[in-house]
């Protein structure tokens, strides 16, 4: 396992050196740049010539990049003009309401799915593979703008059960952050829910109709002992579409965040897209694309330790 992890380590380095570039060119090709905030319509060709000076811009673009990658690094995202704030500053705060709302939903949406997969797998073709099926499908089909205005209307406006929107931080109290947590949640992670559901009930039906099974059923274990391995076998491809939906999360859905007023990346992102604000949206793409690659990481790791099938297969 140590040597696993320390060669997808290595893998790992070029490919966040590639997302880097990319995330770099992409900014760079787009019209406009970084000093579009600080240069108004007042200043002289010679005063906006020094702004974008001072920020680098004629620099060749190997130049800019390098400059940019090394600062990275070290922490620093650059400014933003907009905002008058540090990106660094904008990405911590919105990466960790974020983080909150896309660990609780993946969580609640991998346990439900698993949990819903696996009894709609072992009664394959009973009411309960019927229900199961029927739900994830369409847990798929609802949109999240569809559900998440539903709840709202329902339980916000109506029963006012829940808060509209907002995050008013773990300082608030923990009974006031689960209230706001509960309709961002429901709606984030019914996809998950129905994605998981189906890949699980898949896999389970797959596993349960292998040779092993029977023989372990002839060998006299229990029908406990026999789902045991029935489950672990049955995991891996869970763990791929789970470690996907947690990345989904993590990158911050816009849908989602801004119906419920979430300060999160998904908002952030949509702001900065809307002001122009290159540096922010350069820097969202960025810890959005390193969270995918990093979520990737960790579930080949996890798949091998559970699996050691797998083990051979990743590079």
């Amino acid at each position: 396992m140590t040597r696993l992890t320390l060669r997808r380590l290595a893998y790992s380095i070029p490919i966040l050196i590639g997302v880097s570039i990319v995330c770099f060119l992409l900014m760079n090709v787009l019209p406009g740049n970084a000093a579009a905030g600080l240069i108004s319509d007042q200043m002289t060709a010679e005063e906006k010539y020094a702004a974008e000076e001072g920020l680098g811009l004629h620099d060749p673009l190997p130049v800019r990049y390098w400059d940019w990658l090394t600062k990275v690094v070290q922490g620093d995202m650059g400014y933003s003009a907009q905002r008058h704030r540090d990106v660094s500053e904008l990405l911590g705060q919105a990466w960790a309401n974020t983080f909150i709302l896309a660990i609780v939903s993946a969580v609640i949406g991998v346990a439900i799915g698993i949990l819903l997969g696996y009894q709609a797998g072992i009664r394959r073709g009973r009411l309960a593979d019927k229900l199961v099926s029927t739900f994830s499908l369409a847990g798929l089909s609802i949109p999240s703008f569809f559900l998440g205005v539903v709840l709202l209307s329902i339980f916000a406006s109506k029963l006012r059960m829940f808060p509209a929107g907002g995050w008013p931080g773990l300082e608030e109290g923990l009974g006031s952050a689960i209230q706001s947590l509960v309709l961002p949640v429901a709606t984030g992670s019914l996809v998950t829910v129905g994605i998981t559901a189906r890949v699980m009930r898949a896999a389970i039906v797959d596993v349960m109709a292998a040779d092993f099974v029977e023989t372990l059923r002839a060998k006299g274990l229990s029908e406990f002992e026999v789902r045991k391995h029935v489950m672990r076998n049955a995991i891996s491809p869970v763990l791929t579409t789970s470690g996907v939906q947690l990345g989904y999360l993590l990158g911050g859905s816009v849908v989602v965040e801004t119906i419920f007023r979430w300060p999160g990346m998904g908002t952030l992102t949509y702001n900065a897209i809307s002001s122009r604000d290159l540096p922010v949206i350069q820097g969202t793409m960025l810890i959005i694309a390193l969270a995918f690659v990093l979520i990737n990481l960790v579930v080949d790791i996890v798949q091998a330790a559970i699996d050691p099938r797998v083990r051979g297969t990743l590079v």
